[in-house]
């Protein structure tokens, strides 16, 4: 083997180890415990076999990708779910690499993958497991564009079949690889990873139609001045969460974060970047540049069409800046300034994904403690009542003044929980500041949805590990003692133009503003 092949293994070994360690420990989130009840007590062979499985029908690969593998968790081993996550990233790392080979050096390419992998905007396609399936597409479709590139068109296409098919996002990806090869003037090549996401299309189109039950995201009647109005919010929510406020906080409160081990490991990180990147080109490519913002234009239609995703950096919603985040990882990478200027921009996003990295481990720990509390709860577990036990507490983790990583927020997460610590499960929802009691019900200003409250509610405090009775005429009270969930910055402001803005943009938000 070469000297210069060498040192590229041993630089993406380098990159591996560092992969493992952000990720290891940062537990299983939000889907994930759905998905772990639904598995509960089978076994991957009898999963082989999807049936009428919502994760089939709707992206047959991730089904088998990620959901299968569901029956092997345990809440208390996270052994196999560090294994997983890791695995699918450095697969990930490595296939986006292979794409960049083709305009820059390998270890340029190893820079740009890692750092588009792990740009500190969309943290939920890294550490959430089920939203890895974003993670993987990108890689999925990248790496078909390198083999096609190379005219191993088979293989291509095999690999644009699973990029679409795993993701219902893979369309502005399709169409943007599809426009770097026009720009080649290399048709043919352009189709062979086209097609397969023409294919994805038909049936994501079709399938409603055919089957009940499937979660519509496109509407039945499309607005031309909705979908402006949701385009401009696209705009101003991406500059917001890459390079405004939203950006900042994340990297000021991720510092905040950081342990000792993760300290000492961007010590050492930061002086490989200085000793191995000394040289590395910075000269971009204008077609990858006009690519990747086609990308990121197209990922804003996508979502103003859906009309509901704005682009955040917070919380798990954040993963729809992954689509943004190619362009800005290319051009931080390949930024035109000197090698110490290059270092310190590294540096500190080395440390703000170290401190990420250990935000979610914490939270996870936190998790853990929940769940244990709860499981050994002597008055959870010896309920035997039809009311619906209410949970509050333990919604977010807080990062700095903001809600951040969701826990306890939605019902369908502690309802997983309990299916799977009791036999029986338990009958359990949510209960936040977004709740309000009324004329006998309890409402959900989320979701618009209302549950009939008789003489009193029974609310499982998870931050004191205690079951408590509320009577009806102290139901508010309680609920307004509950901490606020700041899932933004503008939350904490309180500038009535700007909130009046957003509610006209989308409306659905009032709940939180």
């Amino acid at each position: 083997m070469k000297t210069y092949q060498r040192l590229n293994v041993i630089l993406f070994l380098f990159f591996a180890v560092f992969i493992t360690y952000l990720v290891i420990n940062t537990g299983m989130i939000s889907d994930d415990f759905d998905a772990m009840a639904q598995t509960k007590g089978k076994s991957i062979l009898s999963l082989l076999v999807p049936g009428y499985n919502f994760y089939f029908i709707e992206t047959p690969v991730e089904y088998f990708t990620h959901f299968i593998w569901y029956s092997l968790f345990r809440l208390d081993n996270a052994f196999s779910v560090n294994v997983i996550k890791a695995l699918y990233l450095i697969v990930s790392f490595f296939l986006i690499s292979r794409f960049f080979q083709i305009y820059t050096n390998s270890k340029t390419s190893f820079l740009i993958s890692f750092l588009f992998i792990f740009f500190p905007s969309h943290d939920s396609t890294v550490y959430f497991f089920m939203l890895q399936y974003l993670t993987l597409s990108f890689a999925f479709y990248l790496y078909a564009y390198y083999l096609a590139f190379n005219n191993k068109l088979l293989v291509a296409f095999f690999f644009a079949i699973a990029a679409s098919f795993i993701s219902y996002g893979s369309t502005p990806i399709a169409i943007s690889l599809f426009f770097l090869f026009v720009l080649d003037k290399k048709i043919k090549n352009g189709l062979i990873i086209f097609i397969p996401n023409v294919a994805y299309i038909l049936y994501y189109t079709l399938m409603p139609r055919l089957m009940s039950g499937w979660i519509q995201r496109i509407p039945k009647h499309i607005e031309i001045y909705s979908i402006i109005k949701q385009f401009i919010l696209q705009i101003i929510t991406f500059f917001d969460a890459m390079v405004g406020p939203s950006m900042w906080l994340k990297i000021y409160y991720a510092f905040t974060q950081l342990r000792w081990p993760s300290i000492a490991a961007g010590i050492i990180i930061t002086g490989v970047f200085y000793a191995v990147y000394k040289d590395s080109e910075n000269r971009y490519n204008k077609k990858l540049i006009l690519t990747f913002t086609l990308l990121t234009f197209l990922s804003f239609g996508m979502f103003a069409i859906t009309g509901m995703y704005p682009q955040m950096a917070f919380n798990l919603g954040n993963r729809v800046t992954i689509f943004g985040s190619l362009l800005m990882a290319y051009l931080i990478a390949l930024i035109p300034v000197g090698h110490k200027w290059r270092t310190l921009i590294f540096s500190v996003l080395i440390f703000c994904i170290l401190g990420i990295s250990d935000h979610w481990k914490a939270w996870n720990l936190e998790q853990q403690k929940v769940i244990f509390n709860m499981k050994n709860n002597k008055d959870l577990v010896n309920y035997s009542g039809s009311e619906i036990i209410y949970i509050s507490g333990n919604q977010y983790s807080q990062y700095g003044p903001l809600s951040h990583i969701e826990f306890l927020s939605e019902s369908w997460v502690p309802r997983s929980i309990c299916s799977i610590l009791f036999d029986k499960g338990r009958a359990v929802a949510s209960l936040n500041r977004r709740h309000l009691y009324k004329n006998g019900y309890l409402l959900d200003a989320k979701y618009n949805r209302k549950a009939r409250v008789d003489d009193c509610i029974y609310v499982y405090d998870s931050e004191n590990n205690i079951l408590i009775k509320v009577e009806s005429e102290k139901i508010n009270s309680y609920i307004e003692s509950l901490p606020p969930d700041n899932r933004h910055w503008i939350q904490l402001l309180n500038i009535k133009v700007i909130k009046v803005l957003i509610l006209r943009l989308m409306p659905r938000l009032k709940y939180a503003l």
